[in-house]
């Protein structure tokens, strides 16, 4: 079921569900597609108008946190979750635009276009460019910071669902982001010597 404009990648976004072949498998299907029709109308007429933005600043303003946890979580809202997903409304937030969202974040830590050319400047303000301007080197965040966004969002949309905002948190629906294996010494010492 068509549900929109992707807001990262900027691609048709599709709810779809597979319904396993079998004598119940007609009823199954109207029943989902009734369930995707819902989905797709709640967020068409949202219970609120806010933005990802506004939930995680009113997240962050009520965040139990330590004071260094809140200071991190607000850089990484500004630098990563800002630039992308701000602007989409909390009902719109689905667990396919997440699943964009922690690609891009995997694929490059400053969110570039990803043409061919781009420079990295060493400051933003008009300026001669010299040799420490130099070409852009797309380099992804590490999986602990990208589990830091899970976490962030995770903690928001739990409390967007106890304030009514959403009924259910697409987080939670989404591909939760994987922990970085951490090698024991003696299998990167195997690993080595073979």
């Amino acid at each position: 079921m068509y549900a929109g404009i992707d807001p990262v990648s900027k691609r048709r976004h599709y709810l779809t569900e597979v319904v396993p072949a079998g004598p119940r498998a007609e009823r199954q299907a109207r029943t989902v597609r009734d369930r995707l029709v819902r989905e797709v109308e709640e967020r068409g007429s949202p219970r609120t108008a806010a933005t990802v933005n506004q939930l995680l600043d009113r997240y962050l303003n009520k965040f139990d946190g330590t004071p260094r946890t809140l200071e991190l979580y607000g850089s990484y809202v500004r630098k990563h979750i800002g630039p992308l997903i701000s602007e989409v409304k909390v009902a719109v937030l689905d667990p396919e635009i997440l699943d964009s969202f922690y690609a891009e974040l995997r694929r490059c830590r400053d969110h570039c276009s990803g043409r061919r050319g781009e420079v990295q400047h060493r400051t933003p303000g008009k300026h001669q460019c010299d040799d420490w301007c130099r070409p852009h080197v797309c380099r992804p965040l590490g999986a602990t910071t990208v589990r830091h966004m899970y976490f962030i969002l995770s903690g928001a949309y739990r409390r967007a669902v106890r304030w009514n905002w959403v009924s259910v948190s697409p987080v939670t629906q989404a591909e939760r982001p994987h922990r970085r294996r951490i090698q024991s010494p003696q299998a990167l010492r195997m690993r080595r010597e073979s």
